[in-house]
C-alpha cells in the first residue's frame, strides 16, 4: 500500500500510477522491489462495469495519480476497519457498503483510464430518460444502502453507462451524485429526530462506513455535523409538545 515507482508484472515492467487487474486464471508472476508495497482486493464476481481486462489475463491499466491516492485511501480504511472495529462489519449492510466504496474508487480509476466515449454512445435523451429512471430507484429505495451493479442490472444497461448517463445528465459522477442523495436521506431521517444512538446505524444504513468521513462530508455540505441536526430536531420536536 506504500507507494511504488515501478514493478514488474511478467517480466515487464509497470510504472506508477497504474493498476494491475487480474481475471480468471492468468498467468501473474509480480516482482516488487522491495517487500509489502502492494495490495490486493479479490472479487468474486464482477461484471458490466466496463474495466479494461478481458477473461483469464493480466493487465497494469495507466491512470491518474488522484485516482490511485482515493483507491489506496478507501483500501487502507477497510483494512483498519476489519482490523481495529471488527464489530462493525457485523451491522447491517456494512460489508455490503464497503464492498461498494472499493468498487465505485476502482471505477473512477478506470474511468480516467478509458476513452470518454462508449463503443454506441447513447444519445442525450436516452441518458436522461435512463437517469430519471435512476432517480426513481434511489426515491424508492431511500434509506437504503444502494449498489451500482444491483440498479445498473435493473435498469437493464452497464454500470459504465450509467455512469456515463448520470455525468452526461447531472454533470458529476454517479458516485458524487449517488453520495449527495444518501447525505439528504441521512438528513430527512435525523430532522425527524432518530435517537441519539441511531446516528451511526442511521449512516450505515445510508451506505457510509467510514464516520469519520461521513461526518467530514456531512459538515461539508450542511453546514453542522449530523449531532448538531439531531439535537436541533430533538429541541424543536420539544418545544411543539
Amino acid at each position: 500500500m506504500d507507494d511504488a515507482t515501478s514493478l514488474t508484472l511478467n517480466g515487464v515492467e509497470g510504472r506508477a500510477p497504474s493498476v494491475l487487474l487480474v481475471k480468471g486464471t492468468a498467468t501473474c508472476e509480480i516482482v516488487e522491489p522491495q517487500a509489502n508495497l502492494i495490495g490486493f482486493v479479490n472479487f468474486d464476481d464482477i461484471k458490466d462495469r466496463g474495466w479494461l481486462c478481458g477473461a483469464d489475463s493480466a493487465q497494469l491499466v495507466m491512470t491518474q495519480p488522484a485516482r490511485i491516492e482515493a483507491l489506496q485511501a478507501v483500501t487502507l480504511e477497510a483494512l483498519k476497519l476489519a482490523s481495529l472495529s471488527p464489530d462493525a462489519l457485523l451491522q447491517p449492510y456494512a460489508v455490503e457498503s464497503v464492498e461498494e466504496s472499493i468498487l465505485q474508487a476502482v471505477d473512477m480509476a478506470m474511468d480516467a483510464a478509458l476513452p470518454k466515449c462508449e463503443g454506441k454512445r447513447l444519445s442525450l435523451s436516452h441518458y436522461l430518460a435512463l437517469v430519471r429512471k435512476f432517480d426513481q430507484f434511489l426515491v424508492a429505495n431511500a434509506g437504503k444502502t444502494v449498489y451500482s451493479a444491483d440498479v445498473a442490472r435493473q435498469l437493464g444497461v452497464s454500470v459504465r453507462t450509467l455512469h456515463n448517463a448520470v455525468v452526461a445528465v447531472r454533470g458529476m459522477s454517479m458516485h458524487r451524485y449517488t453520495r449527495l442523495r444518501r447525505l439528504w436521506s441521512v438528513r430527512q431521517q435525523l430532522v425527524s429526530g432518530v435517537s441519539q444512538q441511531s446516528i451511526k446505524a442511521v449512516a450505515l444504513v445510508n451506505g457510509f462506513w467510514h464516520m469519520g468521513e461521513f461526518t467530514s462530508l456531512y459538515r461539508d455540505l450542511f453546514g453542522e455535523t449530523p449531532q448538531q441536526t439531531l439535537l436541533a430536531s430533538r429541541r424543536h420536536q420539544g418545544e411543539l409538545s
